[in-house]
């Protein structure tokens, strides 16, 4: 009685919070909150598709298919159309589930919001000039469109792996680039501009690249946020094979996407952001018109586009992974777990446990001493393409989730076995039973009944990891809830919902927990 209490004081404070937000509006900033962009051209860039290296028959085929579109006017009809509002746009189904790169797919890796090359809309699907072309050369091919919307670090990766045909995101062909990946021929100019906020002064006078660098150089402890991997974070930080002599002064601050490094420069945390010039201007409209709306707007307008049949699906299936990773991580964890307990505690007299032990801690030292990241990354981007295995990136999150957890519950359950008192394993091998199932039959379960707390937390900490997910490409609650804010260029309410979620989440399983702590107490008594 007394959790359900908790319980609802818990979620009677968390309405209490988000009422709030939605009643009040900005205060203090409604006129200097806006940003703008400096109007001149900082670098001059192409982009270009991306394939895996050696894939010149596609990279031929799309070539010939980029003439044929320039040569009939279908180019320029899709440039009018998403660039001066001409014509009816196009949307297609973004998929949210793992795809086989076969003969009959035309597999498409891209990342939203990159306006308006790939953005999203209320009815849940993909638009943009790189998606209309995509679907029109999938036609062209006789072939079935299929596009993820994933992070853009992810798309190079991708497609190295051979996840992925071809990467399609405002991507810059270059030099050193070229020397890993095939890039098609470029299809549109480019270039980086720099977005300041609009009471900014400093560059009202410059006309030039030369007069903007200056002003740049001049600047000391100042901070300018870019998206990962982006031709701005190399013009910011310096690149000898781009050209770019970089800005000592200037702390270069990475972003996973443009909005959120925008935000940042609006809540005075950042000096500016370097975009590219054709989104900047997309976004920059949308997030002034956002800064302008109440909280209540904005999580109207995020609740609106999660009402949508597309973004229901999503956000279930970000739920149900993230959960399913968790509880069958855990799983796997006290599986792998128990049997190196076993291993660890085990008298060390036979030489088969003394190297079975080495083994295990080896395997331990490998899954606590990296982070999990990088295990995912490994496995998926690495060894599952080396292997040739066909595994979904859903498989493989479990997995890894699985055996990373098994290495610290290894060192709880050990914990646990040694808080056993000794005499059950003697009365069990004095019964004639043999020590591995004297320690599974008698000593494990009391071990388990003693560190169920600590296997609660194990949980509650799978459960948030799983946010990483997303650099596989898996829809996990963090991706699903993204994707909405994308939406309408707004990650702080979908931030927010996220943080909600989590904690009632953990508070579901830790009610779980001590339900089932009280259980075990009572059988004891009994």
């Amino acid at each position: 009685m007394k959790s359900i209490l908790k319980l609802f004081v818990v979620f009677a404070l968390i309405l209490t919070l988000v009422s709030g937000l939605v009643s009040c509006s900005p205060k203090g900033k409604e006129n200097n909150s806006a940003v703008k962009i400096i109007d001149v051209k900082l670098t001059d860039e192409q982009y270009a598709f991306v394939c895996k290296k050696g894939n010149s028959e596609l990279v031929d085929s799309i070539n010939s298919f980029m003439e044929e579109i320039k040569a009939n006017g279908t180019f320029d009809a899709l440039v009018s159309k998403y660039f001066e509002g001409e014509g009816e746009k196009v949307g297609y189904t973004v998929t949210t589930t793992d795809v086989t790169n076969t003969e009959n797919n035309f597999v498409v890796v891209t990342n939203c919001p990159f306006e308006p090359f790939e953005y999203m809309e209320n009815d849940g699907k993909i638009y943009g000039l790189d998606i209309e072309i995509a679907a029109a050369y999938a036609e062209w091919a006789d072939l079935e469109l299929v596009i993820k919307n994933i992070g853009f670090n992810e798309i190079f990766v991708q497609v190295e792996a051979g996840y992925a045909d071809i990467g399609m995101a405002g991507i810059t062909a270059s030099a050193d680039r070229a020397e890993i990946y095939d890039f098609t021929t470029p299809y549109y100019e480019a270039s980086q501009k720099l977005i300041v906020a609009s009471d900014n002064t400093d560059f009202d006078n410059c006309k030039t690249v030369t007069e903007v660098e200056a002003v740049l150089n001049s600047l000391v402890d100042k901070s300018i946020g870019f998206q990962n991997a982006t031709t701005g974070s190399l013009y910011i930080t310096g690149d000898e094979d781009w050209g770019f002599v970089g800005f000592a002064n200037i702390d270069g601050k990475s972003y996973s996407n443009a909005q959120v490094a925008i935000s940042d420069l609006i809540n005075g945390n950042i000096y500016g952001v370097m975009l590219d010039e054709a989104p900047a201007n997309m976004i920059i409209e949308e997030i002034n018109a956002q800064q302008m709306s109440s909280w209540g707007a904005k999580f109207k307008n995020f609740f609106e586009t999660l009402s949508n049949e597309h973004y229901i699906s999503i956000f279930l299936q970000g739920l149900f992974n993230t959960i399913k990773v968790a509880i069958v991580g855990l799983i796997i964890g006290v599986l792998i777990g128990t049997v190196i307990a076993i291993i660890k505690v085990a008298p060390k007299y036979k030489l088969i446990y003394k190297i079975l032990d080495k083994i295990c801690s080896f395997y331990t030292l490998i899954f606590r001493g990296t982070p999990i990241v990088a295990q995912l990354l490994i496995a998926y981007y690495v060894i599952i393409p080396t292997l040739d295995i066909n595994l979904s990136a859903l498989t493989v999150g479990m997995i890894v989730f699985g055996m990373n957890s098994g290495a610290y519950v290894s060192e709880i359950m050990r914990g646990g076995l040694n808080s056993v008192d000794k005499g059950q394993l003697e009365a069990g091998r004095a019964l004639g039973m043999t020590y591995s199932s004297t320690m599974i039959k008698i000593v494990v379960p009391q071990a388990v009944k003693n560190i169920l707390p600590t296997l609660g937390n194990e949980f509650i900490s799978l459960i948030k990891e799983t946010s990483v997910l997303s650099f596989i490409a898996v829809y996990d609650l963090y991706k699903a809830l993204l994707d909405v804010g994308m939406v309408k260029y707004d990650s702080m309410v979908p931030y927010i919902m996220m943080g909600l979620i989590y904690i009632v989440l953990v508070l579901i399983i830790s009610g779980g927990i001590k339900l089932l702590e009280r259980r075990f107490a009572k059988s004891d008594r009994n």
